[in-house]
Protein backbone atom coordinates (compact mmCIF):
# COMPACT_ATOMS: atom_id res chain seq x y z
CA UNK A 1 0.00 0.00 0.00
CA UNK A 2 1.60 3.22 -1.18
CA UNK A 3 0.33 6.80 -1.37
CA UNK A 4 2.18 8.87 -3.93
CA UNK A 5 1.69 12.59 -4.54
CA UNK A 6 3.19 13.71 -7.83
CA UNK A 7 3.66 17.49 -8.23
CA UNK A 8 0.19 18.29 -6.94
CA UNK A 9 -1.24 21.78 -6.71
CA UNK A 10 -4.69 22.73 -5.51
CA UNK A 11 -6.74 25.89 -5.93
CA UNK A 12 -9.93 26.55 -3.97
CA UNK A 13 -12.82 28.13 -5.94
CA UNK A 14 -10.79 28.08 -9.13
CA UNK A 15 -11.93 30.76 -11.55
CA UNK A 16 -14.19 32.40 -8.98
CA UNK A 17 -13.93 35.64 -7.02
CA UNK A 18 -12.64 33.77 -3.95
CA UNK A 19 -9.96 31.79 -5.79
CA UNK A 20 -7.13 30.81 -3.46
CA UNK A 21 -4.06 28.67 -4.07
CA UNK A 22 -3.54 26.17 -1.24
CA UNK A 23 -0.90 23.72 -2.53
CA UNK A 24 2.02 24.22 -4.88
CA UNK A 25 3.94 21.39 -6.56
CA UNK A 26 3.86 18.96 -3.62
CA UNK A 27 5.46 15.53 -4.06
CA UNK A 28 5.87 12.74 -1.49
CA UNK A 29 5.71 8.97 -1.19
CA UNK A 30 4.27 7.25 1.88
CA UNK A 31 4.92 3.52 2.24
CA UNK A 32 3.11 0.82 4.17
CA UNK A 33 3.87 0.77 7.88
CA UNK A 34 5.40 4.24 8.12
CA UNK A 35 4.54 6.74 10.85
CA UNK A 36 4.60 10.15 9.18
CA UNK A 37 4.19 13.59 10.70
CA UNK A 38 3.02 16.63 8.72
CA UNK A 39 3.57 19.93 10.50
CA UNK A 40 3.08 23.57 9.62
CA UNK A 41 1.44 26.76 10.81
CA UNK A 42 -2.28 27.40 10.34
CA UNK A 43 -3.01 27.86 6.63
CA UNK A 44 0.15 26.09 5.47
CA UNK A 45 -1.80 23.48 3.49
CA UNK A 46 -1.64 20.49 5.88
CA UNK A 47 -5.36 19.68 5.97
CA UNK A 48 -5.81 20.37 2.26
CA UNK A 49 -3.01 17.93 1.49
CA UNK A 50 -4.30 15.02 3.55
CA UNK A 51 -7.83 15.41 2.16
CA UNK A 52 -6.29 14.44 -1.19
CA UNK A 53 -5.11 11.13 0.25
CA UNK A 54 -8.59 9.57 0.28
CA UNK A 55 -10.09 11.42 -2.66
CA UNK A 56 -12.10 14.04 -0.77
CA UNK A 57 -10.20 16.59 -2.85
CA UNK A 58 -8.72 16.10 -6.31
CA UNK A 59 -5.61 18.03 -7.34
CA UNK A 60 -5.94 20.97 -9.69
CA UNK A 61 -2.64 19.86 -11.20
CA UNK A 62 -0.56 16.72 -10.68
CA UNK A 63 -1.96 13.46 -9.37
CA UNK A 64 -2.44 11.33 -6.27
CA UNK A 65 -2.03 7.57 -6.58
CA UNK A 66 -3.38 5.39 -3.78
CA UNK A 67 -2.47 1.71 -4.01
CA UNK A 68 -2.34 2.00 -7.81
CA UNK A 69 -5.54 4.05 -8.12
CA UNK A 70 -5.19 7.50 -9.69
CA UNK A 71 -7.85 9.51 -7.85
CA UNK A 72 -8.03 12.09 -10.66
CA UNK A 73 -9.35 9.61 -13.21
CA UNK A 74 -13.07 9.81 -13.93
CA UNK A 75 -13.55 6.09 -13.32
CA UNK A 76 -11.44 6.00 -10.16
CA UNK A 77 -13.02 3.83 -7.46
CA UNK A 78 -13.06 6.43 -4.70
CA UNK A 79 -15.12 4.19 -2.42
CA UNK A 80 -12.29 1.68 -2.49
CA UNK A 81 -9.76 4.45 -1.82
CA UNK A 82 -11.76 5.62 1.22
CA UNK A 83 -11.87 2.14 2.70
CA UNK A 84 -8.09 1.95 2.31
CA UNK A 85 -7.38 5.43 3.72
CA UNK A 86 -9.34 6.37 6.84
CA UNK A 87 -9.41 10.09 7.61
CA UNK A 88 -10.15 11.41 11.11
CA UNK A 89 -10.95 15.11 10.96
CA UNK A 90 -10.06 17.73 13.54
CA UNK A 91 -12.57 17.63 16.42
CA UNK A 92 -14.00 14.29 15.15
CA UNK A 93 -16.26 13.96 18.20
CA UNK A 94 -18.48 16.59 16.59
CA UNK A 95 -19.39 13.88 14.08
CA UNK A 96 -20.64 11.45 16.73
CA UNK A 97 -24.39 11.18 16.33
CA UNK A 98 -25.71 7.73 17.32
CA UNK A 99 -27.41 6.91 20.63
CA UNK A 100 -24.47 4.87 21.91
CA UNK A 101 -20.74 4.69 21.32
CA UNK A 102 -21.20 1.10 20.13
CA UNK A 103 -23.66 2.17 17.44
CA UNK A 104 -21.40 4.98 16.33
CA UNK A 105 -18.41 2.67 15.85
CA UNK A 106 -20.66 0.19 14.03
CA UNK A 107 -21.86 2.78 11.51
CA UNK A 108 -19.05 2.23 8.96
CA UNK A 109 -19.08 -1.62 9.05
CA UNK A 110 -22.86 -1.63 8.61
CA UNK A 111 -22.55 0.67 5.60
CA UNK A 112 -19.86 -1.61 4.18
CA UNK A 113 -22.51 -4.34 4.17
CA UNK A 114 -20.94 -6.52 6.84
CA UNK A 115 -23.03 -9.04 8.74
CA UNK A 116 -24.22 -8.40 12.28
CA UNK A 117 -21.60 -10.80 13.66
CA UNK A 118 -18.78 -9.26 11.61
CA UNK A 119 -19.89 -5.78 12.67
CA UNK A 120 -19.90 -6.79 16.34
CA UNK A 121 -16.39 -8.21 15.98
CA UNK A 122 -15.15 -5.05 14.25
CA UNK A 123 -16.61 -2.82 16.97
CA UNK A 124 -14.91 -4.78 19.76
CA UNK A 125 -11.64 -4.98 17.80
CA UNK A 126 -11.55 -1.24 17.06
CA UNK A 127 -12.60 -0.16 20.56
CA UNK A 128 -9.94 -2.41 22.08
CA UNK A 129 -7.27 -0.87 19.81
CA UNK A 130 -8.03 2.63 21.05
CA UNK A 131 -8.38 1.58 24.69
CA UNK A 132 -12.15 1.93 25.13
CA UNK A 133 -13.53 -0.51 27.70
CA UNK A 134 -16.76 -2.34 26.91
CA UNK A 135 -18.72 -0.51 29.62
CA UNK A 136 -18.14 2.74 27.68
CA UNK A 137 -19.64 1.29 24.49
CA UNK A 138 -23.22 1.38 25.73
CA UNK A 139 -23.03 4.96 26.96
CA UNK A 140 -24.18 7.96 24.97
CA UNK A 141 -21.28 9.68 23.17
CA UNK A 142 -22.35 12.84 25.00
CA UNK A 143 -21.83 11.26 28.45
CA UNK A 144 -18.15 10.39 28.09
CA UNK A 145 -15.00 12.50 28.45
CA UNK A 146 -13.38 14.50 25.67
CA UNK A 147 -10.54 12.01 25.34
CA UNK A 148 -12.98 9.09 25.17
CA UNK A 149 -15.00 10.89 22.49
CA UNK A 150 -11.84 11.37 20.45
CA UNK A 151 -10.97 7.67 20.80
CA UNK A 152 -14.51 6.64 19.87
CA UNK A 153 -14.29 8.71 16.69
CA UNK A 154 -10.94 7.12 15.81
CA UNK A 155 -12.41 3.66 16.50
CA UNK A 156 -15.24 4.44 14.08
CA UNK A 157 -12.68 4.92 11.30
CA UNK A 158 -10.58 1.93 12.37
CA UNK A 159 -13.67 -0.27 12.17
CA UNK A 160 -13.35 -0.03 8.38
CA UNK A 161 -9.93 -1.70 8.77
CA UNK A 162 -8.11 0.85 6.58
CA UNK A 163 -4.52 0.35 5.51
CA UNK A 164 -3.74 3.99 6.31
CA UNK A 165 -5.00 6.12 9.20
CA UNK A 166 -4.82 9.89 8.71
CA UNK A 167 -5.31 12.00 11.84
CA UNK A 168 -5.79 15.74 11.41
CA UNK A 169 -4.84 17.50 14.67
CA UNK A 170 -6.04 14.61 16.89
CA UNK A 171 -5.08 16.39 20.14
CA UNK A 172 -6.74 19.74 19.35
CA UNK A 173 -8.72 21.12 22.27
CA UNK A 174 -7.65 18.43 24.75
CA UNK A 175 -5.97 19.09 28.08
CA UNK A 176 -2.38 17.82 28.60
CA UNK A 177 -3.56 14.50 30.06
CA UNK A 178 -6.01 13.99 27.21
CA UNK A 179 -3.33 14.81 24.64
CA UNK A 180 -0.86 12.38 26.19
CA UNK A 181 -3.52 9.68 26.38
CA UNK A 182 -4.48 10.00 22.71
CA UNK A 183 -0.89 10.10 21.46
CA UNK A 184 0.05 7.03 23.51
CA UNK A 185 -2.91 5.14 22.05
CA UNK A 186 -1.98 6.17 18.50
CA UNK A 187 1.62 5.07 19.01
CA UNK A 188 0.48 1.78 20.53
CA UNK A 189 -1.93 1.27 17.63
CA UNK A 190 0.88 1.71 15.14
CA UNK A 191 3.21 -0.62 17.05
CA UNK A 192 0.55 -3.32 17.52
CA UNK A 193 -0.93 -3.36 14.00
CA UNK A 194 1.73 -1.98 11.67
CA UNK A 195 -0.87 0.31 10.12
CA UNK A 196 0.46 3.35 8.28
CA UNK A 197 -0.23 6.48 10.34
CA UNK A 198 -0.14 10.06 9.07
CA UNK A 199 -0.33 12.55 11.93
CA UNK A 200 -1.06 16.21 11.16
CA UNK A 201 -0.22 18.64 13.93
CA UNK A 202 1.29 22.00 14.80
CA UNK A 203 2.21 20.62 18.24
CA UNK A 204 5.94 20.15 17.91
CA UNK A 205 6.34 18.05 21.06
CA UNK A 206 3.44 15.81 19.96
CA UNK A 207 5.20 15.06 16.68
CA UNK A 208 8.66 14.66 18.24
CA UNK A 209 7.48 11.91 20.58
CA UNK A 210 5.57 9.84 18.05
CA UNK A 211 6.54 9.94 14.36
CA UNK A 212 9.50 8.55 12.44
CA UNK A 213 9.63 11.06 9.59
CA UNK A 214 8.40 14.65 9.20
CA UNK A 215 7.25 16.82 6.32
CA UNK A 216 7.16 20.56 7.09
CA UNK A 217 4.54 22.53 5.16
CA UNK A 218 4.91 26.26 4.59
CA UNK A 219 2.76 28.40 2.28
CA UNK A 220 1.41 25.35 0.48
CA UNK A 221 4.74 23.65 -0.22
CA UNK A 222 7.07 21.17 1.49
CA UNK A 223 9.84 23.31 2.94
CA UNK A 224 11.71 20.67 4.94
CA UNK A 225 11.64 16.94 5.52
CA UNK A 226 13.56 14.37 7.50
CA UNK A 227 13.66 12.57 10.84
CA UNK A 228 12.49 14.54 13.89
CA UNK A 229 16.10 15.07 14.98
CA UNK A 230 17.11 16.28 11.51
CA UNK A 231 14.17 18.70 11.25
CA UNK A 232 14.19 20.07 14.79
CA UNK A 233 17.94 20.65 14.75
CA UNK A 234 17.17 23.39 12.20
CA UNK A 235 15.09 25.37 14.69
CA UNK A 236 16.20 28.74 13.31
CA UNK A 237 14.60 27.91 9.94
CA UNK A 238 11.49 26.58 11.69
CA UNK A 239 11.12 29.84 13.59
CA UNK A 240 11.17 31.76 10.29
CA UNK A 241 8.14 29.66 9.28
CA UNK A 242 6.26 30.46 12.49
CA UNK A 243 7.13 27.13 14.12
CA UNK A 244 9.26 26.29 17.12
CA UNK A 245 11.34 23.26 17.99
CA UNK A 246 10.68 21.56 21.35
CA UNK A 247 12.28 23.40 24.25
CA UNK A 248 14.35 20.32 25.10
CA UNK A 249 15.94 20.47 21.63
CA UNK A 250 17.11 24.06 22.07
CA UNK A 251 18.22 23.46 25.67
CA UNK A 252 20.32 20.40 24.81
CA UNK A 253 21.88 22.20 21.85
CA UNK A 254 22.81 25.12 24.09
CA UNK A 255 24.14 23.02 26.98
CA UNK A 256 25.77 20.08 25.19
CA UNK A 257 25.85 20.94 21.49
CA UNK A 258 23.83 17.81 20.62
CA UNK A 259 20.65 17.36 18.65
CA UNK A 260 17.85 15.53 20.47
CA UNK A 261 14.11 16.14 20.29
CA UNK A 262 12.56 14.25 23.21
CA UNK A 263 12.95 14.36 26.97
CA UNK A 264 13.72 10.63 27.06
CA UNK A 265 16.57 11.05 24.55
CA UNK A 266 17.93 13.99 26.56
CA UNK A 267 17.79 11.95 29.76
CA UNK A 268 19.63 9.06 28.10
CA UNK A 269 22.37 11.38 26.85
CA UNK A 270 22.82 13.15 30.20
CA UNK A 271 23.02 9.84 32.07
CA UNK A 272 25.61 8.66 29.57
CA UNK A 273 27.68 11.79 30.18
CA UNK A 274 27.40 11.29 33.95
CA UNK A 275 28.45 7.65 33.71
CA UNK A 276 31.53 8.55 31.65
CA UNK A 277 32.59 11.25 34.11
Amino acid sequence: MIIKAENISYTYSEGGPFERDALYDVSMTINQGEFIGIIGHTGSGKSTLVQHFNGLLKPTNGRIIVDGIDTSEKKANLKQVRTKVGLVFQYPEHQLFEETVRQDIAFAPINLGLSELETKDRVLWASNLVGLTEDVLDKSPFEISGGQKRRAAIAGVLAMKPDVLVLDEPTAGLDPNGRSEILCQIKKLHNDTGITVILVSHGMEDIANTVDYIYVMNNGSISMQGTPVDVYSQHEQLELMGLDAPQITKLMKQLYGVNVCTVSAAKEYILGVANRA
